[in-house]
């Protein structure tokens, strides 16, 4: 009994230790010290997610392995997705989990209110950059709704900040788009946080002059730690579809163009810009820290996206996939050749398949989001996978010319099937150590963003 008596005290102490000095109780949904918490296995019971709005440290409990990261991943998609207050990239700490997600709420989530790719890469400071005045963020977006005909009352970069972000790109990595079942496009968009942002305005990375003189003198752009960079990909949704839908997805408001073509080099044709309502189908987030300077690689996305192969349920109508196609599943689209359109057909294939382990942490976070709020749009999202270095290499030991060393990134199988649809046997790392700047090759940490430099005017 004795010995029963002191471990149950040890285990208190290491829950009360875990979370001292952790988030305020009243606005985080806990479902207390149990077995489901336990079973998590996010490193001795330590900071398990919760539904809340604060980031979680670097890994978790200070030391790294898939099922830590796995809990690392859930921790800032749920932080990351709390409402954003009227300070740009800062969490409304306002408001409370009972109301997280909730069906029909448009505004901007944290992530969304980062600045986009393009603002950061435009030559000139953007007007609304900081947005730190009471109410800043929302009345802006506020003003920006007010008019009706946009294209005519707004310069381009405010048309696209609205509450769906900057969602003008639709081509995947391998030159191609994805259109859902519905016969609508998926649109993309990068957003990153003023860690990220700052340094890239600070230095003047905007301008191509710059950017190759600063990695030539620092061989390399090394960006600062806990840099984060968040790649979404949305779905268009139909006026007449809202009400049954808004249950369901994170929906937002975004400014879209019409996509009038395609150039010589197959490139969209954008036209005319309308406001739609657009369904998130699939998140990104790669941060850095000090424990992750390879970035650590999460991705989600939407369940009923698309069917792993072989695992196809008959009672769920998926977003990208028709049981009654007959077509080759993940067969990109040529440009001036197939119609804009027709539908897609998208399986995860087979070697992608969401491992049993996150699979039970995935239904266990949906749970515990339910038990804050049931009719939350979260809990119809999953991790997928969550991609780390297993021997970590710090910028000053890393190559000094692409391609980068890759710190024993592990696992090797991960993809989302809305932003790698065609090149799901690829892995993060494949592509992004050969992320670099001019033709000496100076490396760009393993971020392509800096493409952007060159529409920069």
């Amino acid at each position: 009994m004795r010995t029963l008596i002191f471990s149950f005290f040890l285990l208190s102490l290491i829950s009360i230790s875990c979370e001292s000095g952790k988030k305020d109780k009243k606005l985080n949904s806990r479902l207390g010290f149990s077995k489901e918490m336990a079973d998590m296995d996010c490193g001795a019971f330590c900071d398990p997610p919760t539904v809340g709005y604060q980031l979680p440290a670097d890994s978790i409990c200070g030391h790294s392995s898939q099922s830590v990261l796995n809990c690392f991943a859930w921790k800032n998609f749920l932080a990351l997705n709390w409402k954003a207050s009227d300070e740009r990239g800062l969490p409304d700490t306002t408001a409370v989990a009972a109301d997280y997600g909730m069906p029909g709420d448009y505004s901007p989530t944290v992530w969304e209110s980062y600045l986009s790719a393009d603002d950061v890469f435009a030559a000139k400071q953007p007007e609304q950059w900081n947005l730190k005045s009471k109410n800043g963020y929302i009345k802006y977006i506020n003003e920006i709704n007010k008019f009706t005909d946009v294209n005519a009352s707004l310069p381009k970069p405010k048309l696209r900040a609205m509450l769906g972000g900057n969602v003008d790109e639709i081509m995947q990595a391998k030159g191609a788009w994805l259109t859902d079942q519905s016969g609508n496009i998926v649109w993309y968009e990068i957003r990153m946080n003023s860690i990220e942002s700052d340094f890239i305005r600070k230095n003047k990375l905007y301008s191509s002059e710059n950017l190759n003189a600063f990695a030539a003198k620092n061989q390399g752009v090394w960006l600062p730690m806990e840099s984060i960079e968040i790649k979404a990909a949305w779905r268009i949704i139909p006026e007449d579809q809202l009400e049954s839908l808004k249950n369901f997805y994170k929906i937002s408001k975004a400014m879209v163009p019409e996509i009038k073509g395609f150039d010589k080099n197959n490139q969209p044709i954008y036209g005319k810009y309308t406001q739609k309502y657009l369904g998130l189908v699939g998140l990104h987030i790669i941060r850095k820290t000090n424990q992750s300077p390879q970035f650590t690689w999460m991705t989600f996305e939407h369940v009923n996206n698309a069917p792993t192969e072989g695992q196809v349920d008959p009672s769920v109508k998926y977003c990208f996939y028709n049981p009654k196609s007959t077509d080759q599943p993940n067969q990109s689209p040529v440009p001036g050749k197939d119609s804009l359109s027709k539908p897609v057909q998208v399986m995860r294939i087979a070697n992608n398949a969401i491992t049993p382990e996150i699979q039970n942490l995935n239904k266990q976070i949906r749970d515990m989001i339910k038990a804050s709020n049931p009719k939350s749009v979260w809990q119809y999202y999953q991790l997928v996978n969550v991609q780390w270095p297993e021997n970590p290499i710090q910028d000053g030991n890393n190559n000094k010319t692409a391609p980068l060393m890759d710190g024993g990134i592990t696992p090797n199988n991960i993809a989302n099937v809305t932003m790698e649809t065609y090149i799901q046997e690829k892995q993060c790392m494949d592509c992004h150590k050969n992320a670099s700047v001019g033709a000496q090759k100076y490396p760009t940490d393993y971020s392509f963003i800096f493409l952007k430099v060159k529409q920069a005017k």
